[in-house]
């Protein structure tokens, strides 16, 4: 916001929600972080559980337009999915800068080559009509698929959440620093895979899904 005026856009992400079993799981994990460090900016905005595709900016008014290209995409990534649906693998926990916590997907798995391939369908679908957002670390090239645990951590807080994940080494600057060589040596117990149920359009802020399209 500049000059104290609101932009003239809002934003909007395309994610992969989990079904009920996979969300619970994820979702004990974000809560138990928030009553170790007081963090529950997740919880506190009724953000479901998910896997981030990308997020753009669109106009007012442009809603029926933007609704129309989830709906093509939604299509796209069933002829991908060819009717098998999709479960992730994860490889542990993860950090971007130290201040977000998250579930990597396990890079040599097919689901990780799965959700590059829908991501960057995507990205060829929206990029022509909408502008991309969140400093465009969702474009294929930078994008590192992840389901978040915590965000918006404090110096503090983080130094209290991250050894419970394995992640005692993690540092400052980067992404995918310090990852536990055994995830199944961390304090608190993360889930190994999750099944993806739906795609889902929402506005950003406040979090609030538009549409759904099952996969």
């Amino acid at each position: 916001m500049k000059n104290g005026r609101a932009p003239a856009y809002s934003t909007y992400a395309v994610s992969l929600c989990f079904d009920d079993a996979a969300a619970q799981s994820v979702k004990a994990v974000q809560e138990r972080l928030a009553q170790i460090c007081g963090n529950n900016f997740l919880i506190e905005h009724s953000v479901p559980p998910h896997v981030t595709l990308g997020v753009f900016h669109a106009e007012p008014g442009a809603l029926p337009k933007l609704q129309k290209a989830f709906d093509d995409f939604a299509k796209s990534a069933r002829d991908v999915l060819g009717g098998k649906g999709l479960d992730l693998e994860f490889d542990g926990a993860d950090c971007f800068l130290n201040k977000v916590l998250f579930l990597a997907v396990k890079k040599d798995s097919q689901s990780f080559v799965c959700v590059k391939r829908l991501n960057e369908i995507l990205h060829q679908k929206f990029l022509p009509l909408f502008e991309a957002g969140d400093n465009r670390n969702y474009l294929p090239e930078r994008w590192l698929p992840h389901a978040a645990l915590a965000v918006k951590l404090t110096p503090p807080q983080f130094e209290k959440c991250a050894p419970l994940l394995g992640l005692a080494n993690a540092q400052g600057g980067g992404a995918s620093l310090g990852l536990a060589t055994d995830s199944s040596s961390a304090q608190i117990e993360l889930p190994q895979s999750g099944r993806v149920a739906a795609l889902s359009l929402a506005l950003c802020k406040p979090y609030t899904e538009l549409c759904r399209a099952e996969v």
